[in-house]
């Protein structure tokens, strides 16, 4: 009896742990140098190597920001950034990434344009792919390097209904998107 009441308080802890917490407003990530306006009513991960937010579930809307060094290794290409490309052939690099996994069926590239985020210049992609259970996804691939980072904000969605649900959400988070180091 006596160990069960000292175990008791343990699992307590743990089951008031989640992995998820309710956002909106103004977020500042200091570790990774940039600060963005979450949407209202949403959820974030609770993870401190990248940010995801949903409104209704990862794999029905998400909004994925994450910083990455320019030496970074892509899983599924050899291609590589470095840190004097244009935006475009960083884009390429990220396509071929993309187009070469082979979770990611019937990849279609719509649109890959120059981006403006804030002072620095970048690219937007948009594409649509299917996953195994042929459920066609449509997302959103911005990003942008600088000196020594790369970063990156994506915008996922099912095609049909989720992904114009929730664009103007996504337009607003990369709108107010800065870098602050």
């Amino acid at each position: 009896m006596r160990r069960i009441l000292m175990i008791l308080p343990l699992f307590f802890i743990i089951g008031c742990m989640t992995p998820w917490s309710q956002v909106g407003g103004p977020y500042h990530d200091t570790q990774y140098g940039y600060a963005v306006d979450l949407p209202l009513g949403w959820s974030k991960l609770n993870t401190d190597k990248y940010l995801f937010i949903t409104r209704d579930g990862g794999m029905l809307q998400n909004i994925f920001i994450e910083r990455m060094g320019t030496d970074v290794v892509f899983s599924h290409t050899k291609k590589k950034l470095n840190k004097s490309m244009l935006p475009m052939e960083v884009a390429e690099v990220i396509i071929d990434n993309i187009s070469s996994d082979k979770t990611v069926l019937n990849f279609q590239v719509l649109e890959n344009n120059p981006l403006i985020l804030g002072a620095d210049h970048g690219f937007k992609i948009l594409f649509t792919y299917n996953n195994a259970d042929d459920l066609k996804f449509k997302s959103i691939y911005c990003g942008f390097l600088t000196d020594e980072w790369f970063y990156t904000i994506r915008y996922t969605a099912p095609e049909r209904h989720y992904f114009r649900k929730d664009i103007d959400e996504f337009e607003r988070v990369l709108g107010s998107f800065k870098r602050t180091s």
